[in-house]
């Protein structure tokens, strides 16, 4: 056994006055005294010197520790307490703590010493103040007796130190958590980044072919204007020719007639007077006329204008915005292009740079000696002359095959061309066939698509004139609700409460089907009179919940037990027992109007029948009070009745009502009432909004008319269309396919022939050539094997493919080089910014124009009404005068007639005229319709002549005749340069001919259209920059992964590592208390058949759960600690209690009336417990009052207090047991005091 606890030594704490020795303490020593007599105190004492805080020991500051210093007379100025400790080797130590006021010191042997090294002395023979491994005070077995599993747990945390580690644990687990939430959000990041490099590349490439295929087809557009444009020249000066010479036989007619209007005006002279009076009016009208015709087109000009002006404006600001983007794109390619081109400059310096230095490190294996270069020279000198003539054979036959190679390339461009003229005429003809049959399906599926909006206008009209007969019918029924609502004149505000309750049968009805509701909500009384009446009946369940079924019931209430909502009472239909209603009641005649509570009330559905039979079961409502206790107690046997007024008179005799709280739960009927009248307003008004929602399709109705216009007028210019391809398919191309598949084979045949002959000749080439190495080599033998060279040839190839090589790659660098310099000239030499301004100014000057247009166009208005107004009268005035010339008219029949028959011709010469015209202005309208689609196309037409802005946007329809005139002479002077135009395209002449080759230039143009509109919108051309941005973002952030996932990893190890350590802290005390536990327990209650034992609730991490104790008490089942008694929760808490001081042993064990909870037989086996315990494991000191505990120690400490001072003093007696015999196996006497006992214990030993 370790050391003990040899005596303690006291002067003037608490109760002990003066200084005083306690002990010396045997092996099982016990404390005995009265109650109030300073045991606790010695507790105190012993718990002061060991270092435990003033709030421990039941004072509020030091000084109070001072004897008599609770009554404000302290005997001294200083105390202290010290504890004398006996090691093994019986050395002993004195462990002291003085107190100076409201200050304490520490002394070890009498030397002060600081905290710190008084507690680590006081470690080292295992005492730990903070654990209080050495003292169980008064009522801690009851406490922890009462602990539950969660406390427990936390209580073995406190004695293993775990809990030293757990803000370490949390701090550690925390940031483990959130570095492995970066990860993951950096992980993600990082996919979503690869998805769009992805995506960057795709659109990269789609940028390439976009941009190729853009500047084809921008090539193909241009040759198919030219080519319209040409023959469309042509075509107009020939007609011209035509209309000069029908100019001429016009003016011959008109010369006729006028010859026949002279003699008209001689008959007129005899209606002179009425003539002139007439003419005067007719002027007058022309005058009017005039005026309004001249002023409409002026006004119609202005506004056409004006119209004309705006759009200008809005494209200039269009304009405006692309010269900003322009010039910011212009500032972003210079800077581009400068960065490129130092980038080049620089790898071509490095380049150079290591030319140099590899031609000076390869120079020794290149260079010949000056020796070797004149012998070279001279060989190849003698070489020239013995091969002369070798070689001007060679250059022959080299010049030959030259020339027949020009020739077969020569014929094979012009089949290649001849194949692409076939296969254009073949495409041709297959894309007018594409075409005719896109028409067709286009014509079918806009008639079906006019059918079905019209069938769509039909329905729209039909809804909405119902919505506008039944939005009447609504409006009138508001009114009537809105009216019973301020009738009613209730407009109450609902409870939070109420909402709450409300919310609450929403909730149910929606998480239990079967719930049907409040029984309030599904029923009413028949008349008002029945209200309060029924409201008394119905009592606590006027609110009750109705549910099919009592598992329903039971579901219902586990959710609001959960979501902490008030008490609900439910009424479930298949556990409700009601009995039958007593038909004989409904036969009551006398007194008059009783009924059966039942019958008054409507209900719906009719499922909750059942439950208002529950609630107001046989009870009758009569009219009066009187009536209501005449039928209740006398009309043979007693039933329960209810008046009108609410008194209610139940069969055991008792009667209540009339309170004024009845009548307020009775007006809850109203308030429904109201409550549904609100509800069905509220549906009316959703309604209504739905209502309205349809009759605002009327717009949608207009739209869909005007969609109907537009097809029906886009259908018939389809089907012109149709019309001209379905001509266009009827010509054929047989005979240029033909002819072409001649020249085809002819081409061929000579193709052939070239071959043949250019072999032949390559073959003696070759032969010429080999007869020259022959001689070269027999000449240079001797040479090449000196500088150690198969043959000459090998040394000329080397020497001249590395200089070629060396020449190339310098080229290269030098093309790139003046590539972006003429670039960045380029460039620079861009002003965008005047672009900006001048777009600017020109906007500011077009509104200002706008303004006064628009002045001008207002007092148009009004002259052209005043001169309206004057026409009218002149008129009015001229219809009389006719009326009187109208007897004139006879005479002039037949020189009218005459006149007719002249000017029917003159008619037909103006017809054709008409006709020539017409021609020539189609070919003009042709013309403009050509350049103006250029324009709109962005063509930049070759011009010799003339600008693209002079060429016309759009005229005035309404004056159409005038402002085409005025487009097309303006126009005349643009013109075109056809010198780009190919000259085959030239050189046609049949009409035929030209309109199936622009058919088929047409269909390579539609051709291309369609592929760059399968694109999907336009691509970006900025997707390289974007893909380089993208990648340089996909690389940091898989550096942040990286990084992230490092200090995850970190995170994770710290964690586990002190998770390890808490965790084997934990599980050590564990085990020891759970080994330790059942052999304690049964020594403990002296049968082996009793059973201890601590079970954790999670085993990877027990300290986070908690931790259950299980006994089994002798002769009873398995139960937890909660269920033992008193006596066997403490001998299990004693059980627990020393094996918690066995994992941390200290030198003793003081106990503070641990008995207290016991019975005699339970004291002896503890006290004989404890007596083992003491003799083998360690030093204990108990404080009892049974003599059956005591009566075992080997010691004695007796405590009494003195009486004689106002302040309580104890004094202590020592009395060592060790020396008599241990009779306490007899039974002590009970019955008597506690000193008597005492008195016949103590001379036993003795």
């Amino acid at each position: 056994m370790v050391g003990r606890l040899q005596r303690i030594e006291i002067e003037n704490f608490k109760s002990y006055k003066g200084f005083q020795i306690i002990g010396p303490f045997k092996d099982f020593t016990s404390v005995i005294g009265p109650n109030g007599s300073g045991k606790s105190n010695l507790m105190d004492a012993l718990s002061f010197v060991l270092g435990d805080q003033t709030r421990h020991l039941r004072v509020k500051k030091l000084s109070e520790l001072i004897h008599g210093a609770v009554v404000e007379r302290p005997v001294a100025k200083s105390a202290f307490v010290a504890v004398v400790y006996e090691s093994e080797d019986k050395q002993e130590t004195r462990f002291s703590r003085h107190i100076h006021g409201n200050t304490s010191e520490y002394k070890i042997n009498n030397s002060t010493v600081r905290a710190e090294e008084y507690s680590a002395a006081l470690e080292k023979i295992q005492i730990f103040m903070k654990g209080k491994n050495f003292l169980v005070f008064q009522g801690a077995v009851e406490a922890i007796a009462l602990k539950n599993p969660k406390e427990r747990c936390q209580m073995l945390e406190e004695l293993s130190k775990s809990i030293e580690l757990k803000e370490e644990y949390d701090n550690a687990k925390a940031e483990m958590e959130q570095a492995e939430l970066e990860t993951q959000t950096t992980y993600n990041k990082k996919k979503g980044m690869v998805a769009e490099r992805k995506e960057a590349k795709m659109e990269k490439e789609e940028a390439e072919k976009f941009k190729r295929l853009k500047q084809e087809y921008s090539a193909k557009q241009m040759d198919l204007m030219q080519f319209k444009l040409y023959y469309n020249e042509q075509e107009i000066r020939t007609v011209k020719g035509e209309l000069e010479s029908k100019e001429k036989n016009l003016q011959k007619e008109h010369a006729a007639r006028a010859e026949i209007e002279e003699e008209m005006k001689a008959k007129k002279k005899e209606q002179a007077k009425l003539q002139r009076e007439a003419g005067q009016l007719e002027q007058e009208i022309k005058k009017a006329e005039f005026k309004i015709n001249k002023k409409k087109p002026d006004h119609i000009r202005c506004k056409e204008r004006m119209r004309h002006l705006q759009d200008k404006c809005n494209d200039c600001k269009k304009s405006l915005e692309n010269a900003r983007l322009a010039n910011t794109a212009h500032v972003q390619e210079t800077s581009h292009l400068e960065a490129e081109l130092r980038k080049v400059q620089s790898l071509r310096d490095d380049w150079e740079q290591r030319q140099s230095q590899q031609y000076v490190s390869q120079g020794k294996d290149l260079q010949l000696a000056d020796s070797q270069v004149q012998e070279y020279n001279r060989l190849k000198q003698q070489v020239a002359i013995e091969t002369a003539g070798i070689q001007a054979r060679l250059d022959d036959h080299e010049r030959e095959y030259r020339e027949d190679k020009d020739s077969y390339d020569a014929m094979v461009r012009h089949k290649n061309d001849i194949v692409s003229s076939y296969k254009r005429k073949e495409t041709e003809l297959s894309e007018n066939q594409k075409r005719l049959s896109k028409l067709e399906e286009y014509i079918s599926s806009s008639r079906q698509q006019i059918h079905e909006l019209r069938q769509l206008a039909e329905r729209l009209t039909e809804e909405i004139n119902t919505a506008n007969e039944r939005l009447e019918k609504l409006q009138q029924e508001l009114a009537e609700i809105d009216r019973q609502l301020g009738d009613a004149s209730v407009e109450r505000t609902e409870s939070s409460r109420a909402q709450r309750k409300r919310e609450l049968i929403e909730n149910l009805k929606r998480l239990f089907p079967s719930v049907s509701g409040r029984l309030l909500e599904m029923c009413e009384p028949s008349h008002r009179k029945y209200q309060v009446a029924i409201t008394k009946v119905l009592g606590k369940y006027m609110d009750a919940i109705v549910v099919d079924s009592e598992s329903t019931a039971k579901d219902c209430i586990t959710y609001m037990k959960e979501q902490r909502l008030e008490p609900e009472t439910f009424l479930p239909l298949d556990y409700l027992d009601v009995a039958p209603i007593d038909e004989k009641l409904r036969g009551i005649k006398s007194p008059e109007n009783v009924h059966l509570v039942i019958d008054v009330i409507h209900f719906d559905p009719p499922t909750i029948k059942k439950a208002l039979q529950f609630a107001c079961g046989n009870a009758l409502v009569c009219e009066t009070v009187e009536d209501a206790r005449y039928v209740a107690y006398k009309t043979g046997g007693r039933k329960k009745t209810v008046s009108l007024d609410g008194t209610l008179f139940q069969k055991s005799g008792v009667i209540s009502g009339g309170a004024s709280e009845l009548r307020a739960r009775a007006r809850r009927w109203d308030e429904k009432q109201v409550a549904n009248l609100k509800n069905k307003k509220e549906k009316l008004q959703a309604e209504l909004k739905d209502l309205m929602k349809i009759k605002r399709k009327e717009a949608e109705l207009k739209n869909v008319q005007s969609s109907i216009q537009g097809l029906e007028t886009r259908l018939k210019y389809t089907e012109k269309d149709r019309d001209t391809t379905e001509q266009k398919l009827k010509q054929s191309n047989e005979a240029d396919l033909t002819d072409m598949g001649g020249e085809l084979n002819k081409i061929d045949g000579e193709a052939a022939k070239l071959q043949i002959r250019m072999q032949q000749i390559h073959n003696l080439i070759e032969a010429e050539r080999e007869k020259l190495n022959g001689v070269e080599d027999t000449v240079f033998r001797d040479f090449c094997a000196q500088i150690g060279v198969d043959n000459i040839r090998l040394y000329e190839e080397r020497e001249l493919r590395v200089a070629q090589d060396r020449d190339k790659r310098r080229m290269e660098y030098q093309q790139q080089i003046q590539k972006l310099t003429n670039q960045l000239e380029y460039e620079r030499s861009r002003d965008t910014e005047a672009a900006i301004r001048r777009w600017e100014e020109l906007l500011q000057e077009e509104r200002g124009q706008m303004e006064s247009l628009r002045a001008e166009e207002q007092k148009l208005k009004e002259q052209i009404e005043q001169e309206e107004a004057k026409k009218k009268t002149s008129e009015s005035k001229l219809k009389t005068s006719r009326s009187q010339l109208e007897k004139l008219e006879e005479e002039f029949g037949e020189v009218r007639r005459r006149l007719g028959l002249k000017q029917k011709e003159i008619t037909r010469c103006q017809k054709e005229l008409t006709q020539c015209e017409s021609r020539l202005e189609t070919k003009r309208s042709q013309r403009h319709s050509l350049l103006r689609q250029a324009k709109m196309d962005g063509l930049e037409l070759p011009l010799r002549q003339g600008s693209m802005d002079d060429i016309e946007d759009e005229y005035d329809e309404e004056n159409v005749q005038a402002e085409s005139q005025t487009i097309y002479a303006k126009e005349e002077g643009i013109v075109i340069d056809f010198r780009g135009l190919d000259k085959s395209l030239r050189k046609f002449e049949d009409p035929k001919v030209i309109q199936s080759k622009a058919d088929s230039l047409r269909k390579e143009v539609d051709t291309l259209g369609a592929q760059l509109q399968n694109f999907a919108g336009v691509p970006n051309l900025r997707a390289s920059d974007k893909l380089t941005t993208v990648e340089a973002e996909l690389r940091e952030t898989e550096l942040g992964f990286e990084e992230a996932r490092k200090k995850a990893k970190r995170a994770k190890a710290t964690f586990e590592s002190i998770k390890r350590r808490r965790y084997e802290r934990f599980m050590t005390c564990f085990n020891s208390l759970a080994d330790s536990i059942d052999p304690l327990y049964k020594s403990l209650s002296r049968n082996s058949g009793a059973q201890a034992s601590l079970l954790p609730s999670n085993m990877e991490e027990p300290y986070l759960d908690e931790v259950q104790f299980q006994c089994v008490a002798p002769g009873k089942r398995f139960q937890q600690m909660d269920s033992l008694s008193g006596g066997e929760k403490t001998l299990a808490s004693l059980a627990l209690l020393f094996a918690m001081h066995k994992y941390n042993p200290a030198p003793f064990f003081f106990l503070d009336e641990v008995d207290a909870a016991l019975d005699n037989t339970n004291i002896g086996k503890v006290a004989s417990f404890i007596k083992e315990y003491a003799s083998t494991q360690c030093q204990v000191i108990v404080i009892s009052l049974k003599e059956e505990f005591y009566g075992r120690s080997d010691a004695l400490i007796g405590i009494c207090p003195d009486n004689d001072n106002s302040c309580l003093v104890s004094r202590v007696f020592t009395l060592d047991l060790s020396a008599y015999p241990d009779t306490m196996q007899e039974p002590l006497v009970h019955g008597q005091p506690p000193q008597q006992q005492q008195q016949q214990a103590t001379p036993s030993k003795v």
